[in-house]
């Protein structure tokens, strides 16, 4: 996060949005001139800056590849595996670490069209390109990008309420 403002509100400022530094946003306090995209706020409605940034922060997942931490938009991820305290995303082929549990993951994914498919893997419903049946109520997810996911029997159910629900 880039502050422009006045130097007497700067250390304020940084101190009350601390946990919003990782954020790719520029911020303008009304009164200062800045070329590029923005948001532009004032120091009586700071609490509205806040709110816009929450729901920035809420959007965003914070993982890492290597030692270096990115930003992911859920519309990014095509599935998620977890195992134990950590999951691992995968995007355009590139496979990110995320400290959180899989039930979080699911419980935070879920309006943007993620969906449980067996104990350890949830996809994103926008990112699947066919469905094809297998054997004992079973089947196998085809993504765009072509890689293969199992549906298995015990997810079925939910799966398609949730596939129905997003294509209406």
């Amino acid at each position: 996060m880039k502050i422009i403002c006045a130097l007497h509100h700067l250390d304020s400022l940084r101190s009350m949005l601390r946990e919003y530094q990782q954020l790719d946003i520029v911020i303008v306090e009304k009164g200062f001139d800045y070329e590029s995209m923005c948001y532009y706020f004032s120091m009586e409605h700071i609490e509205d800056l806040i709110f816009y940034l929450q729901s920035l922060y809420q959007k965003y997942l914070l993982c890492f590849n290597g030692y270096q931490q990115y930003q992911l938009l859920p519309h990014q991820i095509d599935y998620i595996e977890g195992y134990s305290q950590e999951a691992f995303l995968h995007s355009d082929n590139q496979q990110y670490q995320i400290h959180q549990k899989l039930y979080e993951l699911e419980e935070k994914l879920n309006p943007y069209g993620f969906v449980r498919i067996n104990k350890s893997t949830l996809v994103n419903i926008h990112k699947i390109e066919s469905i094809i049946p297998e054997v004992q109520r079973r089947y196998i997810l085809v993504l765009k990008n072509q890689n293969k996911l199992l549906l298995t029997r015990y997810y079925v159910k939910s799966f398609m309420e949730k596939l129905r629900r997003n294509s209406l």
